[in-house]
This record gives C-alpha cells, sequence and structure tokens, in this order.
C-alpha cells in the first residue's frame, strides 16, 4: 500500500513577502486613505482654511479633484498588487507614478504652490515623489527576481 498524501515537495512552493513589502503597503495604505478623505472634508467644506489657502483651492477645477482620487485610488491598487505579490503591480504602480508627475506638474503650471506651502512642505512633497519612484523600481526588481506572479 503506497501511501498518497502530498509532501511538501509536491505542494507549490510558498513564496516570502518581504519585509519592506509590508512597510510600503502599510505606509500606501495609510496615506492614500488619508489623501481621500481629506479630499472629501476639503471638497465638502468640512474644513476651515485661511482666505489664501481657499482662493488657491478655489483654482482647482473637479477634473483636477478626479486626478486627485484616481491617484490615490492607482496608488492603493498598486500596492495592494504588490501585497499580493502579482507581477501587475509593476504597471499599476508605474501609471500611478506617472499620473503623480503628471498631476503635480498641472498643479505648478496652474498655481504656484510656493505662495501658500512652507518650503518644508515643498520638500516633502519632492521627497515623496522620489519615493514613490522607488517604490516602483523595487517593485520592478523584486519582479526582474521573480518574486512577482
Amino acid at each position: 500500500m503506497t501511501d498518497e498524501t502530498p509532501t511538501q515537495t509536491d505542494a507549490a512552493p510558498q513564496r516570502k513577502r518581504p519585509i519592506l513589502v509590508w512597510i510600503i503597503f502599510l505606509f500606501y495604505l495609510i496615506s492614500s486613505v488619508q489623501v481621500i478623505v481629506a479630499m472629501f472634508f476639503i471638497s465638502a467644506g468640512g474644513v476651515d482654511m485661511a482666505p489664501e489657502q481657499q482662493a488657491y483651492l478655489a483654482r482647482f477645477t473637479a477634473l483636477d479633484r478626479v486626478m486627485g482620487y484616481a491617484n490615490a485610488g492607482l496608488s492603493l491598487i498598486g500596492v495592494s498588487l504588490l501585497f499580493s505579490l502579482r507581477r501587475q503591480a509593476v504597471n499599476v504602480l508605474a501609471l500611478a507614478f506617472a499620473l503623480n508627475l503628471f498631476s503635480t506638474a498641472v498643479v505648478w503650471f496652474k498655481t504656484d504652490p510656493a505662495a501658500v506651502t512652507s518650503p518644508t512642505g515643498l520638500m516633502a512633497q519632492a521627497l515623496g515623489i522620489a519615493m514613490f519612484g522607488l517604490v516602483v523600481f523595487y517593485a520592478w526588481r523584486l519582479n526582474k527576481r521573480g518574486l512577482l506572479a
């Protein structure tokens, strides 16, 4: 009589999720949800703002707001795919990064963020964009190493 129970070598190999994937997922999960909620409250008038800030935000159209929601949503989808170790994460994150660059360029073209944002805030924005670029590169490297399916 033979033993028909599957052995560990018969099962599909388990991929180990790198700790950096956990960190990226949690960071972007929290920040994307925070951006979506903040944009909703600002659009609904639930946030007290200085007149300069109100005038600045009045320059943005509904399409600008949709781009912001889309960017946050795509980022959330991309990091969820990365957390699931899916190959599609690379494309979705790259698309979110491109949309982020495009929407940032639109904002800088239409308005002068330096007039209402501190140098520290502008530096944080630049670092956030650079960090997102590194996340896309990291996802690409994981895919090249065969960790994404």
